[in-house]
């Protein structure tokens, strides 16, 4: 039985540490970690991480806190998938596994760290 004034924390992960890096050729705050240089950073509860990359390069990785129902990161490691136009060189994960979104699996793209094969 839950004591009155105890925490109930939101649904998701928790205590998640995700890859965090921003290309130079992002612009503006999308994927901001505060001017921080790549590493590592630890998200809020609830939320996951998130990997986007084009096909030579990991363009933003961090924290994700996703909005709706349901689970927003259902796997473990980061399989990208094609976001953005039909065709386009954008792929995107979510993930909830630590530091899961350093490594691109699934993919013949190049990885965050350039061990991918193409």
């Amino acid at each position: 039985k839950a004591t009155p004034g105890a925490r109930v924390s939101p649904p998701g992960p928790h205590n998640l540490t995700c890859v965090s890096n921003k290309h130079p050729s992002v612009r503006g705050e999308l994927g901001d970690a505060g001017g921080a240089a790549a590493g590592a950073v630890r998200c809020p509860p609830g939320q996951c991480c998130i990997g986007i990359w084009n096909r030579s390069h990991a363009l933003v990785q961090g924290c994700w806190g996703g909005e709706g129902d349901g689970d927003p990161c259902p796997s473990a490691t980061c399989a990208p998938s094609p976001a953005g136009t039909p065709g386009g060189s954008v792929l995107l994960c979510l993930c909830h596994g630590h530091l899961c979104n350093g490594n691109a699996t699934a993919t013949a793209t190049a990885t965050a760290a350039g061990t991918g094969t193409a």
